[in-house]
This record gives C-alpha cells, sequence and structure tokens, in this order.
C-alpha cells in the first residue's frame, strides 16, 4: 500500500526540504499535500485522504496540537507526528491525549524521521488489519471453504457454510488455469478470470488458479461461454504479459459432495493440453479406459514434479518424490494407482530430457515400474530414474551437481550477500569455473540468475500487507531501499510500490463476480 502524507509548517523552506528531498517512494509514501498552518491542514484534511501528517507545532491561525486534536476527535486512523523545538516539548506533550504517534525535536533529523514515519506505517497496517472489509471477508471465506472441500473428503458441514456463503454447486464445471511455464506469481491471471465474470469464482491452489464455473442447469457438454471465456483468457494473457496459459477442463457435475473430484479432473486435463488447440484441454475427451483415480493433491504433486526437473531443482523433485511415496505407504495405496502415478513420472523425464534435446529415458524404467513386486522396489525404479534424468539433463553429471549446489546456497541464502567470489569460496572452486559452468547450464549469467530469484521471491513477498516495501528489500538481499526500487523496476518495468498497488488492485474482490 502506498501511504499518503501531509506535511504542514508555517516555514515554507521546512515544508519543501520534508516534501521534496526525501525518497518517500523507497518508504511507500507519496506527499499528497503540504499546508502553512494548522487550519490549512485541517481543510485539507476535511477535503482529501490522508494517513500521515508530519506537523509542527507553533504555527499561526491555528498550532499543531489544534491539528492533533481535530484529527483525534474526526478521524482518530490518521497518524501524526509533530516536530517541536526544546522550549516547546513540556508544551508539545500534552498532546499525548490526542494519541500523537512521534515527538520529533527541531533541527529534525532525516533519520529518526524516516524512523518515525515507518512505526507510523506499521500501526497504520496493524489498524486496518483489524477493521476487514464485508466483502474481503466474504470472499475470503469463499476461497477457504473451496480450498479445504478440495484437499479433503466432503462432510455434511460443507453444505450448511455453502449455503450460508451463498454457494450452488447444483449444476457447474471447474477449471484449472497455469501459467506456461508454471510461476508463483498468479496475481495477475486471477485478475483475468475475475474481470467481468458474473458466473465463476476463482482460487490460488498452490501456483494453479481454480475458476468455478455455475449453470443454471443440466449440460452435459462444456457450454460454448464456458470455451470462449477460457479462450479469452489465454489471449488477454499472452496480449498483455507474454505469457502462456494452459486451461484443463472437469466433467458435468451436479453435486457439491463431487467437488473435489472435480478438480482432480481439471488439474489432470493439464497433463495433456500439449495434444489440443489453443491450450484448452477437456477431461471428459480422455480415453474410457484409461485410469485417472487420481486425487487433486497428486495431481499437483506430478505438476510440482515436472516444474522442479525443468528448473534444475532436483533436490526439491526429489523430496516430491519422497512425499508421494510416503502418502503411498502411509495409505496402502493400491499396487495398480500406485504404478500407474509412477509411469506418468516415466513420462515427465522423457518429456524433460527431450525438450532439452536428450534421449528419452530407457524403456527399461518403464517394464520395472510396470512389473515391480513390492512398493519398495517401486521407489528404488523411481530414483533411479530421476538420477538417470539429472544426470543426462544437461551437460556433465559433474557439472550438473556443481550447478545443483550453487542453485541451493542461493536459494537458502537470499537474503544475504551473494556474489561470484561468495559462491566460489563456499564450493571451494575457482570463480571463473563456477562462472563458465553455471552460464553453460542456466543459459545465464550467475549475477542475473541471483537478480531473477531474487526480484521473483520478493514479488511474494509485495503480495502481503503486513510486510512494507523496505522489508522486502533486506529480505531478499538489498539493504538500499532505493536500490532496490530501481532493480526491481529494470526487471520488472514497475517500481515495487507500483507492483503491490496493481496487484492488490486485481486482487480485490468483485461482488458481482460472485467472490
Amino acid at each position: 500500500m502506498t501511504f499518503k502524507l501531509l506535511v504542514v509548517d508555517d516555514e515554507a523552506i521546512m515544508r519543501k526540504g520534508i516534501a521534496n528531498f526525501i525518497d518517500w517512494d523507497s518508504l511507500d509514501c507519496k506527499v499528497a499535500g503540504t499546508a502553512g498552518n494548522g487550519m490549512e491542514a485541517i481543510e485539507f484534511i476535511k477535503a482529501s485522504p490522508v494517513d500521515i501528517v508530519i506537523t509542527d507545532i507553533k504555527m499561526p491561525v491555528a498550532d499543531g496540537l489544534a491539528v492533533a486534536k481535530f484529527i483525534y476527535e474526526h478521524q482518530p486512523e490518521i497518524k501524526v507526528i509533530l516536530l517541536t523545538g526544546y522550549a516547546d516539548f513540556e508544551y508539545a506533550k500534552t498532546a499525548i491525549k490526542y494519541n500523537v504517534s512521534a515527538f520529533i525535536l527541531k533541527p529534525t533529523n532525516k533519520k529518526e524521521l524516516m524512523e518515525a514515519i515507518q512505526d507510523a506505517q506499521k500501526q497504520i497496517v496493524t489498524s486496518r488489519k483489524q477493521t476487514s472489509i464485508a466483502e474481503e471477508e466474504l470472499a475470503f471465506l469463499k476461497d477457504q471453504l473451496l480450498l479445504e472441500m478440495t484437499g479433503s473428503a466432503f462432510l455434511p458441514s460443507f453444505e450448511e457454510r455453502l449455503s450460508n456463503l451463498g454457494i450452488r454447486l447444483d449444476h457447474y464445471y471447474v477449471a484449472a488455469f497455469q501459467m506456461v511455464p508454471l510461476e508463483n506469481d498468479t496475481a495477475f491471471l486471477k485478475s483475468i478470470i475475475l474481470d467481468g465474470k458474473k458466473n465463476a469464482c476463482c482460487y490460488r491452489y498452490n501456483n494453479l488458479i481454480i475458476a468455478v464455473y455455475f449453470l443454471e442447469g443440466r449440460c452435459e457438454s462444456v457450454p460454448d461461454a464456458v470455451l470462449e471465456n477460457c479462450r479469452e483468457i489465454t489471449v488477454i494473457a499472452r496480449t498483455l504479459d507474454s505469457r502462456e496459459v494452459s486451461v484443463g477442463i472437469s466433467r458435468y457435475h451436479s453435486s457439491a459432495s463431487d467437488f473435489s473430484y472435480a478438480v482432480s479432473e481439471a488439474i489432470h486435463a493439464l497433463t495433456f493440453h500439449f495434444y489440443y488447440e489453443k491450450n484448452i484441454a477437456l477431461f471428459s475427451d480422455a480415453p474410457e479406459d484409461a485410469d485417472y483415480d487420481l486425487t487433486a493433491e497428486n495431481s499437483l504433486d506430478l505438476f510440482h514434479f515436472e516444474n522442479h526437473l525443468h528448473n534444475w531443482l532436483f533436490e526439491d523433485a526429489g523430496g516430491v518424490l519422497h512425499k508421494i511415496f510416503n502418502k503411498f505407504k502411509s495409505n496402502f495405496v493400491n499396487s495398480a494407482d500406485a504404478k500407474n502415478i509412477c509411469a506418468q513420472m516415466y513420462y515427465i523425464c522423457c518429456r524433460v530430457l527431450i525438450k532439452r534435446e536428450n534421449a528419452a529415458p530407457p524403456g527399461e524404467y518403464l517394464s520395472r515400474i510396470t512389473q515391480a513386486s513390492d512398493i519398495f522396489s517401486l521407489e528404488h525404479t523411481v530414483f533411479e530414474l530421476m538420477a538417470y534424468t539429472k544426470d543426462h539433463f544437461v551437460g556433465t553429471a559433474a557439472q550438473n551437481k556443481l550447478f545443483d549446489h550453487a542453485v541451493k546456497f542461493i536459494h537458502s541464502h537470499l537474503s544475504e550477500p551473494l556474489s561470484l567470489e561468495v559462491l566460489s569460496d563456499h564450493l571451494h572452486i575457482s570463480a571463473s569455473h563456477l562462472s563458465r559452468t553455471f552460464k553453460k547450464v542456466c543459459g545465464e549469467s550467475l549475477t542475473e540468475y541471483i537478480n531473477h530469484v531474487r526480484i521473483e521471491k520478493a514479488k511474494e513477498y509485495l503480495l502481503r500487507q503486513d510486510i512494507l516495501a523496505y522489508e522486502v528489500a533486506d529480505l531478499v538481499g538489498y539493504h538500499d531501499a532505493t536500490y532496490f526500487s530501481s532493480i526491481f523496476k529494470k526487471y520488472t518495468g514497475v517500481s515495487p510500490t507500483e507492483y503491490r498497488q496493481g496487484a492488490l488492485k486485481s486482487n480485490t474482490p468483485q461482488q458481482a463476480d460472485g467472490t
């Protein structure tokens, strides 16, 4: 969010200095106006929204205490910072009863003023978090309920909660939207889906957007209006953001108890979107004899596995495999279902290697999967398959191992100083060797990769309203807020403040949309 400031001082030089010669953008602030006395300030506050008022205490017509008193009585959400001289300090303390945020002695210290602003911002954020808007609460409750229904068995209590929230799941289709390549930045995609869509609601499910299309009555084939809407979304994303969007659409459903199955179908349809025109795949078009007994969670696990392989995150891919096999073992999953999921992993590895212009893994792995006599031999085969994929992904096994270690170190030390020298020291190799190997495997320099990772992480933090922009800078390793702002704008085209405003605006629920 951007905080609007009003600067009040009867000295023109002081007003100009505070208003114009502090990097307010780095603090998520904007000077909304200035005033030469307390009465001008009060009139400004009546006419224009303000978050923080910085005011001198001694001024003609009406002083700073009069401003603080007016704010306390009429707009107590505004924070007041009083500027006062030593002689007036005892007098200024009487303003404590007006909930003044901070007292700063003149001559004003820039560092002290900025710290007071940051403290006032935190007070405002905390206060606003405690006062939620009804529409936002309703949208949040809807998202949470649908998310809960996606990942668990249907409970009788869901029916009452659906009714209370005005959600009717008697005739509907579910569509899963995926950015290609898979990305965590889904706010832009969600804003497109919500824009003017009165018969749909959507929510984020990990790094996918799940949309529910409500129908007036029974409809066994996907309505043209739904297909056209999905096509519009893919075109808009490609036109405005140069990114591809894939869509998977479930079969028609007429019961709330089928919701998790519908989501699973939509996600699974994404796995064969490649064979469909305009990146829209229908689950109903799948071969009838195919075994698709997968939960939404299993489908999502496979997506994560493939995405990690594409992005050289082999350790993360291994973590997904451990998670999948732990679920197999703890739930005594049917052997045919377990083998079916593992066979899909084989084809994922095929796609990953072929895309890198390498040969697919030997068919022997698929034979061993289908003929595995127990869960332990199945697990051993799949991990061997991933090791084979990793070794043949690009270059030599040694290069891959070096790259893997470098990427792991970058992701786990993102807030710390990172450079070619730091990484080469950590990996105990020469800086030139690391630079050449990283560029060969990744296709971009180490510095560019670090900046990309930091900016992508910063985007995630900026979607959270409880973290201010200058705090985001520290969290991703840029310890100068002004430099962070410039490097962020270089990679995204907008400042951190503008990005947050756009993301929050795109996520603001529209009541007409049914969210």
